[in-house]
């Protein structure tokens, strides 16, 4: 990126003090993926940021690429959509949390996927309804993971390519995906799964947002494929994201 100003929309992965008076802010933006800055005085500014630099907030931000640093400088952020709903529920909120630092971990900077940033957006939006769809952390799992590219092997066996029969299968984070009855004996770190949950994340993660919105599935079949993800996830990224202990705290009523 050359120096000069640049405007985009963005979406507020993270963000820092830094010195008394500025903070450091990571940002997944429209047009340049994953960027770092900088906002001069946005701890102390009582105008020019008040109220928009917030984890999750959709922006649409002014910054200027100065070519002599790995941070942009950030010059203005205008607030689209504060996503309020979800920030009054601490249950939703948390989600909210998970997905942008998963988001985070997932990415690199300074490579754009508009494809990423638009799901993002239209999930942050899906959790914002006071009635959000009770499994739409494991559907953002499932389409970031497919984005990003570190989606699993699940239509079929990952070592033979052999269909999955009805007697069962198993997962291996170390191999990538699903193995078959005959093939689980070649990974050590193989979680049960059933044929069934396999093809419905596998489908699931080929699906547009809207589409997700209107599936009603079995809750046997989302906390199988939880289990699985979960394990899968913290297996790619090589430790167990912060969000996703409030998640669980949150859940087992010890916060």
């Amino acid at each position: 990126m050359k120096r000069g100003y640049y405007t985009t929309e963005a979406i507020i992965l993270d963000l820092k003090d830094y010195s008394e008076s500025d903070r450091i802010i990571t940002f997944y933006t429209k047009k340049y993926g994953k960027l770092c800055g900088i906002a001069k005085g946005a701890r102390r500014s009582k105008k020019r940021f008040v109220g928009n630099l917030e984890p999750s907030s959709y922006l649409r931000l002014l910054f200027f690429q100065t070519g002599k640093s790995e941070l942009i400088r950030v010059e203005a952020a205008t607030l689209v959509e504060g996503f309020n709903s979800l920030r009054g529920d601490i249950a939703r909120f948390g989600g909210a949390c998970y997905m942008l630092e998963l988001s985070n971990e997932l990415t690199r900077e300074g490579i754009g996927s508009r494809v990423f940033f638009d799901t993002l957006l239209s999930f942050l939006f899906l959790l914002d309804k006071k009635e959000s769809h009770p499994f739409v952390l494991n559907f953002f799992e499932i389409k970031a993971l497919k984005i990003s590219g570190y989606l699993p092997h699940l239509a079929g066996c990952v070592a033979c390519r052999g269909e999955l029969s009805g007697e069962g299968a198993f997962f291996s984070c170390e191999k990538g995906g699903v193995l078959c009855k005959r093939c689980v004996g070649f990974s050590g770190d193989a979680l049960p799964i059933s044929p069934g949950t396999a093809g419905f994340f596998s489908m699931a993660a080929k699906l547009d947002v809207e589409k997700i919105e209107r599936l009603v599935p079995n809750p046997l079949i989302m906390r199988e494929g939880e289990r699985v993800l979960t394990s899968f996830i913290q297996y790619q990224l090589g430790k167990e994201l912060k969000s996703k202990n409030f998640m669980e705290k949150i859940r087992q009523g010890r916060f």
